[in-house]
C-alpha cells in the first residue's frame, strides 16, 4: 500500500512538468526521491523444514548529487531502515553467523537495519534524447540488529534465553561497496524518472533491490 501511494504521488508530480530535455551542467545539483523493493538474504541460512522466511521489504531513498561534468556526479544519500524476519519451529537447531543455536518453543527472528548512508559516483550516458542509461557505485554504511521474539527457550552460542520476550542477541555495523545500474527518462527540462537496480552486502550477506525514483536538477 505504501509503495502504491508513493508511486501515485511521484506520478502526480512529474505529470504536471513540461516535456523538454536539458543536459546537466557542471556545478548543478540534483535531488532524488524514490522507493525501493529490497531483498535481504541475512536470514536465508535458517531455511529448512518448518521455517518461514520473509526476506523482502520496501524502503524510501533520498539522494543528493553534485555534477562535476554533464555525465558524472558525486552522490550522497540515505536509505530508510528495513526489516526481514524468520519464524523458527520448535526443535530447530543450526548455525547462525558462526555460532550454534537451538530452539525449544516458538521463536521469530528479525533482522532490523537502521537507516543506511551511501556515498558514491554516478555516470550517465551522453544524452541523445529523453532516454539514457547510467551506472553508479560507492560505499554503503549500515547498522543491523538481530532480535529474537520467543516463547520458550532459545540457546545461542551456549547462552540460554528463556521466557516470553524480545531481545537483541546480535548486532553489527560496517560498510560495503554498492553497485547499481538503470535507465533514466527525461520528462521535463530539469526532471526525470529513474528505474534502477542496486546490489551490496550487509554483515557478509547479499542484499539487492530495484526501485523507481523522481530526479530534479537545480
Amino acid at each position: 500500500m505504501k509503495s502504491k501511494l508513493s508511486c501515485l504521488i511521484l506520478f502526480s508530480i512529474v505529470s504536471t512538468l513540461p516535456f523538454t530535455v536539458s543536459a546537466a551542467e557542471p556545478g548543478e545539483a540534483s535531488l532524488t526521491l524514490g522507493i525501493m523493493k529490497i531483498t535481504d538474504e541475512s536470514l536465508d541460512v535458517l531455511a529448512g523444514t518448518g521455517v518461514t522466511i520473509d526476506d523482502s521489504d520496501t524502503v524510501t531513498n533520498i539522494t543528493g548529487g553534485f555534477y562535476v561534468s554533464p555525465n558524472l556526479s558525486l552522490e550522497a544519500g540515505i536509505i530508510t531502515g528495513a526489516e526481514v524476519s524468520a519464524s523458527v519451529s520448535d526443535g530447530d537447531s543450526g548455525t547462525l553467523y558462526g555460532k550454534t543455536y537451538s530452539v525449544s518453543g516458538t521463536i521469530s527472528i528479525t533482522a532490523k537495519t537502521d537507516p543506511s548512508y551511501l556515498f558514491g559516483v554516478k555516470y550517465s550516458s551522453p544524452e541523445s534524447g529523453p532516454l539514457s542509461v547510467y551506472g553508479k557505485g560507492g560505499m554503503l554504511f549500515w547498522n543491523v540488529s538481530y532480535i529474537a521474539s520467543a516463547s520458550g527457550t532459545v540457546t545461542y552460542d551456549g547462552t540460554a534465553y528463556s521466557g516470553s520476550s524480545s531481545l537483541t542477541f546480535h548486532s553489527a555495523d560496517g560498510s560495503d561497496p554498492y553497485f547499481g545500474w538503470g535507465m533514466s527518462y527525461a520528462i521535463g527540462k530539469d526532471n526525470s524518472i529513474n528505474f534502477d537496480y542496486m546490489v551490496s552486502e550487509v554483515n557478509d550477506t547479499d542484499i539487492s533491490g530495484y526501485g523507481f525514483s523522481w530526479v530534479r536538477n537545480f
